[in-house]
């Protein structure tokens, strides 16, 4: 298996373990790469057209170039689809055959510490202008222990700040309809700039708002109290409760982003089968298995897989062990995909230093979304998309 090191490789781990507890047990050489790296080294071993991968664990904007490309193998018919949620089905399948079978029910959604809302005397927000006035409160109030607002805006504004807020406004990067037409010269594009640049004011954010040397230093803010409200993904506050690391149990709430429509941008994890596998029907066979309620369950009590069925969220001894779940059917019910084109990889680093430049106030947002749907444009039409 080539996929993910972090906490990723805690999550296959425990469902190996429930495969191997339910079937003649499999040895699995587990690959664990960077984010990037993993797209790098699933490429690459495509095109080389290697053997040495059974299954991919594949991000969302990766699937439709794998697709486009016949590198993966369908997985039949016999999979439960049965509470899988919709959208994390329709990126799975290609031309009427599915390909890809989701397993982790990663979203971008929004977080708050109610507690220090509460000590600034305001309460939880409904809209952007009451996070926006929120986090100014928060940071006048309460700093420098506690500020406002927060993001991982050093390396990820594009994909893990301004996407989401994007959504929530009613815009898009790629058209809903065929997934990869460049849809971002819009009104709504412009204002979830000024919006994501608002919030990222000195008066409003964390210091380190812009410089986030890590995901962990982002996470251990939030886990120490240091911010009110923020843009996350599952992962980074999947230890909110845990009280052996955590400062603010019991204080840390979940919601979509706000907007004309509540949303979080889905980033679903899916498992996939190697076109030039040796061993296709195994694979095919874990990936059956560990995809079930029961694995998915079993994945999220030991190792706290944010899983893709949400009727795991609702089922009673999850419910009792974390207050969390309910929060996270409402999240994962407003997932909507952003990152559909598979020219996204090609342009988000890009991306992420054209929304900072915005945010600094070096261009304005105008010029930004200008730049960014001519490249979106300029590579779709490379790819032979538009």
């Amino acid at each position: 298996m080539l996929a993910r090191s972090g906490y990723h490789q805690e999550v296959n781990r425990a469902l190996l373990e429930y495969y191997n507890s339910k079937r003649p047990p499999v040895e699995l050489n587990y690959i664990p790469k960077g984010y990037y790296e993993t797209y790098q080294v699933a490429v690459l071993g495509m095109k080389n057209k290697s053997t040495e991968y059974d299954v991919m664990y594949l991000d969302e904007p990766w699937l439709y170039e794998f697709y486009m490309n016949g590198w993966l193998e369908p997985l039949g018919d016999d999979l439960d689809m049965s509470d899988v949620l919709p959208h994390t089905l329709e990126m799975s399948a290609y031309k009427g055959k599915r390909y890809a079978m989701p397993i982790v029910g990663n979203f971008n959604f929004l977080f708050y510490n109610k507690e220090l809302i509460e000590r600034a005397g305001e309460r939880p927000p409904k809209s952007w202008d009451d996070v926006i006035r929120i986090s100014e409160t928060v940071t006048q109030k309460l700093a420098p222990r506690s500020y406002g607002w927060s993001g991982h805006y050093s390396t990820g504004s594009a994909t893990d700040v301004y996407l989401t807020v994007l959504l929530s406004l009613g815009g898009h990067m790629f058209s809903p309809k065929d997934k990869v037409t460049p849809v971002l010269d819009s009104q709504e594009a412009v204002e979830a700039l000024k919006i994501v640049k608002e919030l990222a004011a000195p008066k409003r954010a964390h210091p380190k708002t812009m410089t986030w040397s890590s995901l962990a230093e982002y996470s251990d803010a939030i886990l120490n109290g240091e911010v009110a409200i923020g843009a996350v993904w599952n992962g980074w506050v999947k230890d909110v409760d845990n009280p052996q690391r955590s400062k603010v149990v019991g204080k840390i709430f979940f919601m979509p982003m706000p907007g004309k429509r509540p949303v979080s941008q889905t980033g679903v994890w899916y498992y996939t089968v190697s076109a030039f596998s040796k061993n296709k029907e195994l694979a095919k066979e874990y990936i059956k298995v560990t995809t079930t309620f029961e694995a998915q369950k079993y994945a999220h009590l030991k190792a706290g897989l944010p899983p893709t069925r949400i009727s795991v969220y609702q089922d009673p001894e999850v419910r009792r062990q974390s207050r969390l779940a309910e929060m996270f059917v409402e999240v994962a019910r407003a997932g909507v995909p952003a990152r559909t084109s598979p020219i996204f990889m090609k342009v988000e680093e890009e991306f992420n230093s054209i929304i900072n430049k915005a945010v600094l106030g070096q261009i304005t947002p105008e010029e930004a979304i200008k730049r960014m749907h001519q490249r979106l444009v300029e590579e779709s039409k490379k790819a032979g998309l538009i």
